[in-house]
């Protein structure tokens, strides 16, 4: 079976071939007859441009007998030897109340709590991870809520512990903080540290208030500006360990939130990361207004643009530069294989407990913290055994469930769906993951598209031989 995706721009044709896991530039008459082979009107005999691409190697079968992680025998010697990042959730508690967080209510799977991590649970994690990262040069420890930074005094313990029990490893630090709390001996102790600080900033103040207010109902974006500006009158070079992430929902001026971070003094340095607000879990709708997608759509027109040099970067906002890298990135995995592995993945799920091993207040092991805690599924373990391989092995096989599927899918190298999205009221369900399957089908071939575009126009990716 030969398994193919044809690509058109206003200017050219294009076939991606899934067994080369390459894109060849093909003729408009080549393009309608591989049409018509797709559409069954005739047999693969019939297709006379075949036998031109399969002189050279192209569109020929792609066999794929068995869909299976390649990593899934390794499997264990990762987890006991080279798990690179602990996530320990300190608290449950938060001293916000923002409308579309996940332990709001409005999703089906966490609630705010009072629940805290004990010293006890967070030594014996941080004695997991360096008692099962031998082969790892260095590790991150990263703090999450809940607000961390309301057990601050079990985060820097976490860390004198580290300093003292472990001196001669090497370990980065990271928390994800709404930055209220982020003052005084705080910030001190985190920028001498070394710590990577993500703070939650939705845009200007009218943007940010909307959604992120303290249990009182108050706007908390004047409290993190006037902490972030005292510890920058002190300590020039703090903006540069600060990563803001910004999350844009239904009540986002999309607008309004892209002109501040380009203009704002106190955060123009600092990068800056936007995502949409989670789907998973919502027990709502979460639906964009036209004007709000019109104006991304023109952001990312803009970038395409600057990326072949037909506007300079300083026309598009700074958060564009995290798409642009990835798009790069999406060029640079494209590899020139002979054919297809007979037994393959597709590529969303990570090694679970050892990529990331998130750790929540009852010592419970979820593969990241975006997991469903109420999901049997997605628990790999709790700390007083340690991590369950062969949770571990169906999270990272999650393509299983939907294997024909997968099997004879033309995007099965550019997939990143992860086990999240499989996820139903606490097992792995096929009708969910096939749904989010057609999602995956649009954005892959969005990318594939993109990429013939741009080198249409001229913009030089890192392999020219990746593309023919």
């Amino acid at each position: 079976m030969i398994i193919y995706k044809l690509i058109k721009t206003p200017l050219q044709y294009y076939v991606y071939d899934r067994n080369k896991n390459k894109i060849l530039n093909i003729s408009k008459e080549e393009y309608q007859e591989l049409d018509r082979l797709n559409k069954k009107e005739i047999t693969e005999k019939e297709a006379v441009c075949l036998k031109k691409f399969q002189k050279y190697g192209y569109l020929k079968d792609s066999i794929l007998e068995e869909i299976v992680h390649p990593e899934t025998k390794y499997i264990k010697h990762h987890l006991d030897h080279r798990v690179q990042f602990l996530i320990l959730q300190v608290t449950q508690s938060c001293n916000l109340r923002c409308n579309y967080c996940t332990y709001s209510g409005n999703y089906t799977n966490r609630v705010h709590s009072g629940k805290s991590m004990s010293w006890e649970l967070a030594k014996k994690s941080i004695d997991y991870l360096y008692d099962h990262s031998n082969e790892i040069e260095k590790v991150r420890i990263s703090f999450y809520g809940g607000e961390p930074l309301l057990r601050f005094d079990l985060i820097k313990r976490c860390v004198q512990y580290v300093k003292e029990a472990y001196p001669d490893r090497i370990t980065d630090y990271g928390i994800t903080t709404n930055g209220t709390l982020l003052s005084g001996e705080i910030a001190e102790f985190l920028i001498d540290n070394q710590f990577s600080i993500t703070i939650s900033l939705d845009g200007s103040k009218k943007d940010h208030d909307a959604n992120r207010k303290f249990a009182n109902g108050e706007g908390s974006f004047n409290t993190i500006i006037n902490n972030i500006k005292d510890i920058s009158k002190h300590n020039k070079g703090f903006i540069k360990n600060i990563r803001f992430n910004t999350v844009l929902n239904p009540k986002s001026d999309y607008g309004t939130v892209r002109n501040y971070f380009n203009s704002e003094d106190v955060v123009c340095d600092a990068g800056v990361g936007l995502s949409l607000m989670e789907e998973i879990n919502y027990k709502g709708d979460i639906s964009f207004s036209n004007e709000f997608i019109n104006i991304r759509r023109y952001d990312y027109f803009l970038l395409l643009m600057t990326m072949v040099k037909k506007l300079k970067k300083e026309a598009i906002p700074k958060f564009m530069s995290e798409i642009k890298a990835g798009i790069d990135i999406d060029y640079s995995t494209m590899e020139d294989v002979n054919n297809l592995n007979k037994t393959w993945h597709h590529g969303g799920p990570c090694i679970a407990g050892a990529m990331r091993m998130f750790v929540n207040t009852d010592g419970v092991i979820y593969p990241c913290e975006k997991a469903v805690e109420t999901s049997e599924a997605m628990k790999i373990g709790e700390m007083d055994e340690g991590t369950d391989s062969q949770k571990v092995s169906e999270i990272m096989n999650i393509g299983k469930i939907s294997e024909k599927d997968c099997k004879s899918c033309w995007a099965i190298n550019w997939c990143s769906m992860c086990a999240l999205y499989a996820e139903k009221d606490g097992k792995f369900d096929v009708a969910t993951k096939r749904k989010n399957c057609a999602k995956s089908f649009i954005e892959v071939q969005e990318k594939l598209l993109n990429i013939c575009a741009l080198k249409e126009f001229g913009y030089k990716f890192g392999k020219e031989e990746m593309y023919v």
